[in-house]
């Protein structure tokens, strides 16, 4: 009896609901690899990656809007026209970090483009000291070194390698740094309890960015291959392939969905907690997708996955680690 009472006691204290989001955030990010993967394959590779950047924003920001209309399903933020548009930066951030993500992951393999985008905190301390005035510790630039190796490690042995690929995801990596610095300024004051929490927050970051990457599709000339993207779109697919209708508009709700219980997860642990979790995300990611599309998993590019891997999560860690050190000296 004794042994029951304590085990359905133990039960009581596990948090379900951190569980259900941390699994629904790792299992809809490698989903939205995948799905972004085999719909860029189908249709193309890179060549009509902003309108597939924009088809799985507008995914996204269907999904937001029908939360808002339906009954009981979600409050809309009571915000003023003023404060939509202070939220303009932060959806011209996401919809850079967006477009560069989908074309790095359709020009190059899927585990190199995750490489480079574990570097995403070394372009966060870059921007916010340069740009934003934001200190940085010792030790987090300390933890840099190792980001920044096991990333050049991994270029040197990656058999797909390509520069647009890197250049593409180191520009998401700093259109996400600038994205996370404006999303502070934005929040702060009454915005927070205007908007109505994180997934508010992030859905009107979602219709900002839907509209602000039209403009690349004209920018990049894919409108001009539009009839073509549009005979692609009709025969679900290049010859020889199918499947590309259902993977892009999966890959835009996947997309979306992991975002979002993202933002919900790290409501509930804390931000150390978070950085852990994303970072055995990555690793995962990596990983299955390398074995998912059969991508080059070479020891050398393994050992750079692992440093890269390892400095992101000591870099989040960092300065919650040094004072424990300093105080049991």
């Amino acid at each position: 009896p004794t042994l029951s009472r304590l085990d359905f006691a133990s039960l009581a204290m596990v948090d379900v609901g951190l569980i259900v989001y941390l699994t629904a955030w790792y299992l809809g990010n490698y989903y939205y690899n995948i799905f972004n993967k085999t719909a860029a394959k189908a249709g193309g590779g890179s060549e009509y990656a902003m309108i597939m950047a924009w088809i799985q924003m507008a995914v996204g920001a269907v999904y937001a809007l029908a939360l808002w209309i339906l009954p009981e399903a979600r409050k809309a933020p009571a915000i003023t026209f003023t404060q939509v548009m202070k939220l303009a930066p932060v959806g011209f951030f996401t919809a850079a970090a967006h477009a560069g993500a989908v074309f790095s992951l359709s020009a190059g393999a899927v585990s190199f483009a995750q490489v480079i985008k574990a570097a995403e905190p070394a372009f966060a301390a870059a921007i916010g000291y340069a740009v934003y005035g934001s200190s940085v510790s010792r030790a987090k630039l300390l933890m840099l070194v190792p980001v920044i190796g096991g990333i050049c490690i991994a270029s040197a042995s990656e058999l797909d390698f390509t520069w647009a690929c890197l250049a593409a995801a180191g520009g998401a990596n700093v259109a996400a740094a600038f994205r996370g610095q404006e999303n502070k300024k934005a929040m702060a004051g009454d915005m927070k309890a205007a908007i109505g929490g994180g997934a508010n927050a992030y859905a009107i970051g979602t219709l900002w960015s839907t509209l602000l990457l039209i403009p690349t599709v004209f920018i990049t000339g894919e409108w001009q291959k539009m009839d073509a993207f549009l005979k692609v779109w009709e025969d679900d697919g290049l010859p020889g392939h199918t499947g590309f209708r259902f993977n892009l508009i999966m890959s835009g709700l996947t997309f979306y969905l992991y975002n979002e219980v993202s933002t919900l997860a790290l409501g509930k642990i804390s931000g150390v907690t978070h950085s852990v979790a994303n970072t055995a995300k990555r690793a995962i990611i990596i990983v299955g997708c390398a074995i998912a599309f059969g991508e080059s998993m070479s020891p050398s590019k393994m050992a750079g996955c692992s440093i890269a891997i390892g400095g992101t999560f000591l870099y989040a860690v960092a300065d919650d680690i040094l004072p424990q050190k300093k105080k049991s000296a």
